[in-house]
């Protein structure tokens, strides 16, 4: 799963609003609403990012940070390192791997 550009040529840029509540946590973040969900474009503090290097790592091994990951569709976590940088989809009437999920793995 990956993001269709060509169908939305803005991107993920419309400002998350309700990131003031997650402020220890994420430093900003966008979205873009799609047919059948939302995908989500975060990036986290200094701090988080101190506390997690990288989010590498063995997704069955149930003490590995990558294990935290291993539900989220369209996950893509290949400018974290760089940017601080997560973007992931959530589908619509997704109750498990949404962007609360994410918030709580950091917290």
């Amino acid at each position: 799963m990956h993001f269709d550009y060509e169908k939305y040529p803005d991107g993920i840029s419309e400002p998350l609003k309700f990131l003031d509540h997650e402020e220890r946590v994420w430093d900003r973040g966008y979205y873009c609403e799609v047919e059948n969900g939302c995908w989500y474009e975060l990036y986290v503090k200094d701090s988080i990012k101190s506390e997690y290097p990288n989010l590498t790592g063995d997704v069955t091994d149930i003490n590995s940070i990558a294990y935290a990951f291993r539900g989220f569709q369209g996950l893509w976590i290949g400018d974290y390192e760089d940017n601080n940088q997560i973007t992931f989809f959530e589908p619509s009437g997704e109750k498990t791997w949404n962007y609360a999920e994410m918030t709580d793995i950091f917290i």
